[in-house]
């Protein structure tokens, strides 16, 4: 059987390679909606490192795609507090806004709706209330417009920061495709 340890590790080294696709991605100006979608994904994947660290079945997390707008926070908060004198009331507005943030990641899934009411996504076209198709490479996000800002910067550093530390024994994710080769596993 293996282990949740490993698991926890596995999923914690594609969220970083997921946050490192986007950092990519934003530099060179590609479409909001594929930055999104790699953020969603990071943010989806780290999420359920933690709670695979902390006593999940890894065959459950595997059934959902909703685990960030309650898990993003506590693991946000964990990392804030961990070193020493760290006070809660320092850091309760990035806190309140990264709850916030991680309500919209997680609505970037096209399989979490909010019961109908939130069709728009970062993968899929969907139908606005009014019948017009919206593809989205059209929609802006405003939701999240938090990351186009100082704040947003912060948050997405901080969720590096998470993801390395959760990887840093194992080394950055390897990408034996990026050549086009693949891997020798002799």
């Amino acid at each position: 059987m293996i282990g949740r340890r490993a698991w926890s590790i596995a999923w914690a080294r594609q969220a970083e390679a997921d946050l490192e696709a986007r950092a990519v991605l934003a530099r060179g100006g590609s479409p909001l909606c594929e930055q999104l979608h790699l953020l969603q994904m990071a943010c989806e994947k780290l999420c359920k490192a933690f709670l695979c660290s902390h006593g999940s079945r890894p065959e459950d997390l595997q059934r959902s795609h909703a685990y960030v707008s309650k898990t993003l926070p506590v693991v946000v908060r964990q990392a804030l507090f961990a070193g020493p004198g760290r006070r809660a009331r320092q850091h309760t507005r990035f806190l309140k806004h990264t709850a916030l943030l991680a309500r919209e990641i997680e609505l970037l899934a096209p399989a979490v709706r909010d019961g109908g009411r939130r069709p728009d996504n970062c993968e899929y076209p969907w139908a606005d209330a009014k019948g017009n198709v919206i593809s989205p490479i059209d929609h802006a996000f405003p939701g999240l417009a938090i990351l186009r800002q100082p704040l947003g910067g912060r948050i997405l550093k901080i969720l590096t920061d998470i993801v390395h530390r959760m990887t840093g024994e194992h080394g950055p994710p390897t990408n034996p495709g990026r050549s086009g080769r693949t891997q020798d596993t002799k």
